[in-house]
């Protein structure tokens, strides 16, 4: 409706790894970066073809997703979040990035739970 481009991002950072397990959703030979393409390519399957206007740009990057994500709400006219709805209070708190995000984005920032339960 906006005629406005998607930044699609994918981060990591290093204190994440020990919190799902070094080579979790990555294959033998593969990079960190490698496996952030792929795992990103992976999200947005489907969606190019639903919406085939929207212009879609990817980025991988090596960052806490809370520092790029806010860097990038100066220039952004939104920020969408996930939420990963971990634990039993799921339903009543948000993770550090999205809790960072509604405290000090420059623009308005939606957090979407998933639909799984």
């Amino acid at each position: 409706m906006r005629k406005s481009h998607l930044l699609a991002l994918h981060t990591w950072h290093d204190g994440d790894l020990s919190r799902i397990g070094v080579g979790s959703g990555m294959f033998q030979g593969e990079s960190l970066q490698e496996t952030g393409h792929r795992l990103l390519a992976q999200r947005l399957a489907g969606w190019q073809e639903k919406y085939p206007d929207v212009h879609v740009e990817r980025q991988v990057e090596h960052d806490k997703p809370r520092h790029r994500l806010l860097a990038l709400s100066h220039t952004a006219q939104l920020v969408v979040v996930g939420c990963r709805g971990r634990g039993g209070f799921a339903g009543l708190m948000l993770g550090s990035t999205s809790q960072a995000l509604l405290h000090h984005a420059n623009c308005p920032v939606m957090v979407v739970r998933s639909g799984e339960s």
